[in-house]
């Protein structure tokens, strides 16, 4: 998992700022191709993004396998935790985001 992390950091994803890609996605396997796909087996959420396989989901918990942070019936809160708090960064639109004429 920590080859994953060197590789999502050193993405295009985290140096342009953008959203992380969602795992079944081209750009979530070739990320993933760090390790072998046995690795990955019971990790993450199909079509949620590839941080979901730093989580583990059970029953109404979601932990960061990092750090043991705990969310109830919250994966995009624990998702946003560990990109935040463990790859130091904030994704944003920008540009894509209307309110009347205004882009923001």
């Amino acid at each position: 998992m920590r080859d994953l992390v060197v590789a999502i950091r050193a993405s295009q994803v985290l140096i342009d700022n953008k959203l992380a890609p969602n795992i079944g996605s081209y750009a979530a396997v070739a990320l993933m191709a760090v390790a072998s796909d046995k690795l990955w087996h019971s990790y993450g959420t199909k079509a949620k993004s590839i941080y979901s396989l730093f989580i583990k989901v059970g029953g109404k918990e979601c932990k960061c396998l990092w750090c043991g942070g705990v969310q109830k019936d919250k994966l995009q809160r624990v998702v946003g935790h560990f990109h935040a708090k463990h790859l130091g960064y904030e994704p944003f639109l920008r540009g894509g985001v209307h309110v009347g004429d205004e882009v923001w």
